[in-house]
């Protein structure tokens, strides 16, 4: 890629994960039975899947 991007444009992805992250955390703290458990659980996976999938893609590359 070339040209200039913005702080925006490289940083949106890194704190939307981290973001999802900490949700993810606290949600856990929060709460142990209800909702609270499986959103913890989902919000906990993504960012784990995402690694997975740049891993994957960088080593097919």
């Amino acid at each position: 890629m070339t040209g200039n991007r913005s702080l925006g444009l490289i940083w949106r992805w890194p704190v939307l994960l981290a973001a999802l992250s900490v949700f993810g955390l606290l949600a856990a703290l929060i709460g142990q039975t209800g909702i609270w458990l499986p959103l913890s659980w989902v919000a906990l996976t993504i960012p784990l899947a995402v690694v997975a999938i740049c891993i994957l893609r960088s080593r097919t590359s």
